[in-house]
């Protein structure tokens, strides 16, 4: 008897799913009940409702509202259990303008669509990861929204406007992973700078011992209570208040792993006003530091430089350090019949001596005597080459430090595993 696709057994289709579009999974679900069960699940794993502004209005709604319809009513015998199609949701990603509805000439949140948003996010227990744009204004109008979401759900990504983080760790209290993503609306919310040193903890209770990573472009001084890994994604710059912010940030949330950008410019006694050698300093084990708007090889060596002195001085336990740049931004190109008489012409890049990346290692594992692993990478800078660019292994030999050159794929495999760091290793 000839093997079908639909005949092989399920270990060798569930490698041959993944392989399809989401339109052709769409296309194969039409032959048949078997094609469409075996289909469906590659169809509905990641789902966006909303950002159709170019579409009539309501349309958006109207999207959302058909579809939470659609998973929340049982399945045909045929499909499977009566919940196969909720539970084939993996990842929502939920727009402004999938729960708005105009009234009286202005639009806004519908509390029936949140709701009915929430009544989805509750019951999908396969559903790992959920991002919602203007999530605050979901609170405003429902205020039980999510407040029994599903455990399934892992990470959380927000932009737009966002509610407290006593209100977003209520509501999803089994999070891991909390991603402030960057966009219209989502700069730092008022309640995100806040310089109270009485923070309530209680408030996150739930996230005391559950939230494991925080991906954010500013500082969010109240989450007060440990994270594993912080990446702050806006570079540093020589601002005292800017830098304040980030400390406190870094002293609340105490990291493990730590990924930031400084300006290349920032002074070693800047970087180390960040670290704050009495709290955060102690509790970091690997640190990816990227230096901003590199001029050239020779600014982005003396940065790396400044980093190493602040963290010899620190005396910060790493067992990783990553140190990488990139490129300032180049100048407007000006037609020369636009310019002005007497403009001075931009000066070329000039190409200076290659850095000794093994030398730079070495230096510091001589002063980190910790470090086991170190990544270096100028290639990004102006004038910079490929070759401005390795790994290495960092070891004892007797009563001196050495480092050994590791080829690339090896580099980032054990870049990964630094990033797994816990508080234990």
């Amino acid at each position: 008897m000839p093997h079908t696709l639909l005949t092989l057994n399920y270990d060798v289709l569930s490698h041959i799913l993944p392989l399809l579009s989401v339109h052709d999974a769409a296309q194969l679900a039409l032959a048949s009940r078997a094609a469409y069960v075996f289909a469906f699940p590659r169809i509905i794993a990641d789902v966006s409702l909303g950002g159709l502004y170019h579409k009539p209005g309501g349309s958006a709604l109207s999207q959302l509202t058909s579809f939470c319809n659609f998973v929340l009513a049982p399945a045909p015998a045929w499909h499977g259990a009566p919940n196969a199609r909720l539970d084939a949701l993996q990842s929502l990603q939920v727009m402004r303008d999938a729960v708005r509805v105009r009234k009286d000439g202005v639009w806004t949140t519908d509390p029936s669509a949140a709701a009915l948003l929430s009544s989805v996010i509750a019951r999908a227990h396969n559903l790992q990861k959920l991002i919602l744009w203007g999530s605050d204004a979901l609170f405003t109008v429902y205020p039980d929204f999510c407040l029994s979401s599903s455990p399934s759900i892992h990470t959380l990504v927000l932009g737009g406007d966002i509610p407290s983080l006593s209100t977003l760790s209520r509501a999803f209290s089994h999070v891991r992973t909390l991603e402030f993503i960057a966009g219209s609306g989502s700069c730092a919310p008022d309640w995100a700078i806040l310089t109270n040193d009485t923070v309530d903890t209680s408030k996150l209770a739930p996230w005391q011992k559950t939230l494991d990573r925080v991906d954010t472009g500013f500082p969010i001084l109240p989450l007060a209570c440990p994270v594993r890994q912080v990446d702050l994604r806006k570079p540093l710059v020589s601002d005292t208040y800017m830098l304040f912010c980030a400390c406190e940030f870094l002293r609340r949330t105490r990291p493990v792993v730590l990924s930031a950008s400084t300006s290349a410019v920032l002074t070693e006694e800047e970087i180390g006003a960040v670290l704050d050698g009495e709290v955060v300093a102690p509790g970091l084990r690997f640190l990816d530091l990227v230096g901003d708007r590199c001029e050239g090889v020779k600014e982005g060596s003396e940065w790396m430089t400044r980093v190493t002195n602040t963290l010899a001085t620190l005396q910060v336990p790493l067992l990783g350090l990553s140190l990488s740049v990139t490129p300032s931004i180049p100048p407007m190109i000006v037609s020369s019949t636009l310019k002005p008489s007497g403009a001075p012409t931009p000066a070329h890049t000039v190409r200076t001596e290659p850095v000794d990346m093994t030398a730079l290692a070495r230096s510091l594992a001589e002063r980190i005597h910790s470090l086991q692993f170190v990544a270096l990478d100028l290639s990004a800078a102006p004038g910079a080459t490929e070759g401005e660019k390795a790994w290495f292994r960092a070891y004892d030999a007797g009563a001196e430090r050495r480092v050994e050159r590791v080829p690339e794929v090896e580099g980032r495999e054990m870049s990964k595993k630094m990033r797994m760091l816990n508080r234990w290793d």
